[in-house]
């Protein structure tokens, strides 16, 4: 799917985002995210977090997990993401999970964008619990923080920003236009 086919599908989901909330999961939730995805509609924000278990490993084949933070209704209110929202915000299959010398990766793809494949890494840094997102931004491997969708009236996408950190610890943006 090219860029401007995600883009095409953030607009179809957006009706629909606006108009319907889901109920709360209830689940526990992870307490961090390896990265997370804002809309200039609201501060409603789609989080990627990592499920882990005690010495740091990913749990199960699908262990990034999908969920809402819904901060116009509160810091801590959580939602998971509607069935609707699942070919925007949602992850393709497979997750693919490996170790590596430093801990763990695992390799997802964004529906709205799969040709560009996201590495979260989980690591043990001073005893704890390291996740971070790597992703392709402009010509080098950066560390994917935020991605940001300009929205315009009715339900359109003006573009996609992507923000990170490069390779010299410089920020580091692109933007994809539809």
């Amino acid at each position: 799917m090219s860029p401007e086919s995600g883009l095409r599908n953030l607009t179809a989901v957006a009706l629909t985002t606006v108009a319907t909330l889901a109920s709360a999961s209830g689940a526990p939730l992870p307490a961090q995210s390896a990265f997370f995805l804002s809309r200039s509609e609201n501060r409603n924000q789609v989080h990627y977090a990592l499920r882990l278990d005690e010495a740091c490993r990913p749990v199960g084949t699908h262990p990034v997990q999908v969920y809402w933070r819904m901060l116009e209704r509160g810091p801590s209110e959580v939602e998971e993401l509607l069935g609707v929202e699942q070919p925007v915000y949602g992850l393709e299959d497979p997750q693919q999970v490996e170790a590596t010398d430093n801990g763990w990766r695992v390799r997802v793809r964004l529906r709205a964008f799969p040709s560009r494949p996201i590495d979260i890494t989980a690591a043990r840094v001073d005893g704890q619990c390291q996740l971070q997102a790597w992703t392709k931004l402009g010509d080098s491997v950066s560390r994917l923080e935020h991605v940001f969708v300009k929205t315009s009236w009715p339900f359109s996408v003006d573009f996609v920003r992507l923000d990170g950190v490069g390779p010299d610890g410089q920020p580091v943006h692109e933007l994809i236009r539809q």
